[in-house]
């Protein structure tokens, strides 16, 4: 797996113009929401910057704070779109994650006309949680005002360690949040140490699981095990190794690797606390007094820095830095939300005699089948042949996908006196992952709404958000755009010919 790193990713930070000038840290969390909503004013087709604690009615939080949260999407592609959330860190000494934030969105709206990003902002919605500890920011300690750990108080095997459950109004409103939208994919940003964390945090001591790659054995498995270990290993390396690098020795469950439990962390609850579709976490969950949880969200908890608050300079920029990986964090982890398929070809684009067509698969760990069907007189869905179906990685835990720089392709040979051929590219994806380890003791389906919703025909989930009602269903097919490519283009201008709306016309050559 190591050196295995999409290039195109890379590309985009080695061709984008980088660099901030003035103060890369702000000097309060005002300071910070300040810059966010100027951004808002620059890109408010794109940015919008609320209160939350205002939204879900759960008050100020103490010290007087406003919960700020942003949404980052393109607004005129409407909303019910697949959504990720991103929180400034719990611990308010721990600043890398909710100081880069900012900065990716800043640079998501700089970038917003490069192709990926563009459709990156088409198709998801991004959510920021500013901070999730304003006071534990603006006075550079890990708790809030109350001397609470905020990252011990979710309701999920909630024990009352430096916290009460539920206590804060910074948890009360992510809670809110949550249930109010059907959140594929989040994060809590942390620091102090170097490592790439997913649950369980405090529970399942005895259920351990083997590293499908080295074997390595690790405690307190979650049922998603591989999934979570595939998806973090292949998020280090894209990430880079500034801070020092992302493996096995330091991406893992939290007690495996950190050395210690957490019990209440949010990880765990944003992942495990939906008692209704996991009953095997009804013991540790209070849903008798608090109701159920709109859960089952892909969290990983990065801890980046190993310097809880680095100096300016170690931040960087989009290129290298605590930035550039945030960036590179937030990409992977939205591009997870769901699987697609782009193609590499130009859309209506002209080509000279046969055409190879080249799609990618995005948004997912593995291709287990992938094929084109095509046409030479209009939609292939209806009148299409079938090219070759590619099936080399089925059964494997990653491969064939964008994110490993495969370019799948199929050469078409064109009859005589045709002009346009139209084509849509399947696949089929993340099957290995539909299995859960120790079944007996977590039942026999994910816990994660995004593996269940590209390996379950059946899934189906109804979810009354803030933006309306969302329904997510179970797709075992994932298709892309449909592509029109149009045959008969130029390939170099000859001498005496003039060349008018692609057709050739001869010229008479000019006397002296």
């Amino acid at each position: 797996m190591k050196g295995v790193i999409l290039v195109a990713a890379i590309i985009i930070f080695s061709t984008i113009s980088y660099g901030y000038k003035g103060d890369i840290k702000p000097h309060s969390y005002d300071e910070l929401v300040e810059w966010y909503k100027n951004l808002e004013k620059n890109y408010p087709e794109y940015i919008e910057v609320f209160k939350a604690n205002e939204m879900y009615k759960t008050g100020k939080v103490d010290g007087g704070y406003d919960l700020y949260y942003v949404c980052i999407t393109n607004e005129s592609k409407g909303f019910l779109k697949p959504e990720v959330l991103f929180l400034g860190s719990p611990h308010g000494d721990e600043t890398v994650g909710t100081i880069s934030l900012y900065y990716l969105a800043k640079w998501m709206m700089e970038n917003k006309e490069d192709r990926w990003i563009k459709w990156l902002l088409d198709h998801r919605e991004i959510y920021i949680e500013v901070s999730h500890n304003p006071y534990g920011f603006d006075h550079h300690c890990r708790q809030d005002a109350n001397g609470w750990d905020l990252n011990r108080e979710a309701d999920y095997d909630w024990r009352g360690e430096n916290s009460e459950l539920w206590g804060s109004v910074n948890g009360r409103t992510l809670w809110q949040f949550i249930n109010h939208h059907a959140i594929r994919v989040g994060c809590d940003f942390h620091g102090g140490t170097r490592m790439l964390l997913y649950p369980w945090g405090s529970t399942h001591k005895n259920i351990t699981a083997k590293s499908p790659f080295s074997g390595k054995r690790y405690e307190y498995a979650p049922p998603d095990f591989n999934f979570y270990h595939a998806a973090c290993l292949r998020l280090g390396e894209y990430m880079g190794g500034y801070g020092g690098v992302f493996d096995e020795r330091n991406v893992g469950t939290i007690p495996s690797t950190i050395g210690y439990e957490a019990p209440g962390c949010i990880a765990a609850w944003a992942y495990g606390a939906n008692v209704k579709e996991c009953p095997a976490e009804d013991k540790f969950v209070d849903d008798e007094d608090n109701g159920n949880y709109n859960c089952g969200i892909f969290w990983v908890s990065p801890e980046l820095s190993r310097i809880k608050d680095p100096p300016s300079w170690e931040f960087g920029n989009e290129k290298r830095g605590y930035i550039s990986e945030v960036i590179k964090f937030v990409l992977h982890q939205t591009d997870l939300a769901q699987p697609y398929l782009l193609w590499v070809n130009e859309n209506n684009s002209f080509s000279h005699g046969n055409v190879t067509l080249r799609w990618q698969v995005y948004g997912c760990m593995v291709v287990d089948e992938t094929y084109v069907v095509y046409s030479f007189y209009g939609n292939p869905l209806k009148n299409g042949m079938k090219g070759v179906v590619h099936n080399e990685y089925e059964g494997m835990y990653r491969g064939g996908t964008y994110w490993d720089g495969k370019i799948w392709e199929e050469r078409i040979d064109i009859p005589e006196n045709v002009s346009d051929v139209y084509a849509i590219a399947f696949a089929r994806v993340d099957g290995i992952y539909k299995n859960t380890i120790a079944p007996y003791e977590y039942g026999n389906h994910s816990y994660l709404r995004i593996i269940r919703e590209r390996t379950d025909a059946n899934y189906i989930e109804v979810v009354n958000t803030t933006d309306g009602i969302e329904t997510i269903k179970g797709n075992i097919w994932w298709r892309s755009p449909l592509l029109h490519i149009k045959i008969g283009g130029i390939v170099e201008p000859e001498e005496d010919y003039i060349y008018i709306m692609g057709e050739r016309w001869q010229e008479a050559r000019k006397q002296s």
